[in-house]
């Protein structure tokens, strides 16, 4: 049993909050005060990246500390087995009391449940690891949500879906703007946020006297597009950046590219109007997230638990809002595997890296590691994923990683097309400061190369030109050996324990 000390962690996850969308990122437009005084106070990691997308595969690899081709889950809905190698049943066994605000994206294996039970007939990912006190449960469509409302003089009428994610369009209509120009019919302190904010300080008031672990999730800045008055208009869509593509893309005839097309993505919101509208509203439901941050960073300061409390921000994955044509999470350019990660380590040890950006690269799978070290738990056997806390303290040996690691499973994008196998249509993604390599498990899909240093926006596919065949050959065998170290064994490793 460990010995706890007086310490705490906040954990806060947001759903496709792309990295760039920070003010101390360098974001000129955007409005993130809170978060940029976490950034000064903690440390911005520059290349901080996701394991896997959609939210379920990131996640489970977040709280396993295990990549998705040791984890299996694939795709939303996907069980996890051996779900209690979990980071919250780790911390669990060592006396903590983890709890968790939101939703955990947790589809439970089918092996473990009773016989009556309906998951072995159908799929459905709207539950909690083991090991987490779940505080409260909240996604889209939420009960608890509408009650909060109710309580607060919303007629019952209005308290649903149909409404609460519906836009204030005037009676004769939106005109020449999309609808999320127009605001939700919430107030802004009433906003699914700020509800969830309110349960976590609700949860915190009545941990004052012990420590705690605390997961705070927040499903915006992801889809459905909608904000409160005033974020819906904060932002004007004349000054937001445009999207990273190029024309050409759309006759770009490389087969993944081609055949993945049918991604709603690809053919809808091209108008630049359109596109400019969608990008405000994102910002506008950021800067509300960021307010509500901010009241759980004001009641740690004056609860006089800011300085023994490891604070985390970070999302499950970014969206591309325009870029490549795509819109959402799937596939493998930056935009969609990019995360943001602030962290501030309270420790006077940590002053020394205080305010500063470390360009080295970080995973998801790290951060179970970081909470465990921070908290005096031993890594879990299991962990794939390293703690940066060292690095955090500047201490000379630490060193982050100059690599990362993404996978992904595109089978139900394509599964209506002829041909297609559940086996092979994934796809494995290594990236440092200079190259990206893409893999497919299709034995006729073409590798993709990327030239980070003179193509940022990877663009321009070099995987084919023979001056590249050297690179393409290394970067391929690092993601073998990769796959070597991280796929999971486990059952040879213990059958050879009795040979």
């Amino acid at each position: 049993m460990t010995n706890i000390a007086e310490k705490n962690v906040l954990w806060i996850t947001a759903d496709e909050f792309r990295p760039d969308c920070l003010g101390v990122a360098g974001n000129p437009v955007i409005q993130t005060p809170n978060l940029d005084m976490l950034a000064r106070e903690g440390v911005l990691f520059e290349n901080a990246f996701c394991q896997a997308s959609p939210c379920a595969p990131s996640r489970m690899s977040v709280h396993t500390g295990r990549y998705m081709c040791s984890t299996g889950v694939v795709d939303n809905m996907t069980p996890l087995a051996e779900a209690d190698d979990n980071v919250a049943m780790h911390l669990r066994r060592h006396g903590f009391e983890p709890a968790i605000l939101g939703y955990n994206d947790y589809a439970r294996d089918p092996r473990t449940l009773s016989e009556d039970d309906p998951g072995h007939t159908s799929l459905s990912y709207d539950f909690f690891l083991p090991g987490f006190d779940v505080a409260l449960k909240h996604e889209y469509d939420s009960p608890e949500w509408y009650a909060w409302l109710r309580e607060r003089g919303y007629p019952a009428n209005v308290c649903n879906w149909d409404v609460m994610y519906s836009y204030a369009v005037p009676e004769e209509g939106p005109g020449d703007h999309l609808p999320l120009r127009y605001p939700a019919h919430y107030k802004a302190e009433h906003s699914e946020a700020q509800f969830v904010t309110t349960r976590a300080l609700e949860y915190l008031e009545s941990r004052q006297t012990n420590p705690w672990v605390v997961s705070v999730n927040y499903i915006k800045p992801h889809s459905p597009y909608i904000c409160p008055a005033p974020y819906h208009a904060m932002y004007d869509p004349a000054d937001m950046p445009p999207p990273v593509r190029r024309p050409e893309e759309a006759a770009n005839d490389h087969p993944y590219i081609s055949r993945c097309r049918n991604d709603w993505a690809q053919t809808s919101l091209r108008d630049e109007r359109d596109w400019r509208e969608l990008r405000a509203c994102y910002y506008g439901m950021a800067t509300e997230l960021d307010a509500c941050i901010g009241r759980l960073f004001d009641y740690l300061k004056r609860s006089g638990q800011w300085d023994n409390t490891l604070i985390i921000f970070t999302s499950d994955h970014g969206s591309y809002l325009g870029d490549h044509y795509l819109a959402d999470k799937p596939h493998y350019y930056d935009a969609a595997m990019g995360i943001p990660l602030l962290i501030r380590d309270p420790s006077a040890e940590a002053d020394i890296t205080r305010g500063t950006r470390l360009d080295g690269f970080v995973e998801g799978v790290d951060l179970a590691p970081t909470v465990c070290q921070f908290l005096g738990v031993p890594a879990h056997e299991r962990f794939q994923g390293r703690s940066v806390l060292d690095a955090l303290r500047g201490r000379r040996d630490a060193q982050l990683k100059n690599e990362a690691f993404y996978e992904f499973y595109y089978y139900n994008l394509l599964r209506t097309q002829a041909g297609c196998c559940p086996e092979t249509c994934r796809l494995w993604v290594v990236r440092d400061h200079e190259y990206k390599y893409v893999q497919f498990g299709e034995a006729d899909m073409p590798s993709q190369l990327f030239d980070l240093r003179n193509d940022p926006g990877e663009f321009q596919n070099l995987a084919d030109e023979p001056r590249c065949a050297p690179l393409v050959a290394a970067y391929c065998q690092r993601l073998l050996q990769w796959r070597m170290r991280n796929e999971d064994y486990r059952m040879e490793q213990w059958a050879r324990q009795y040979r």
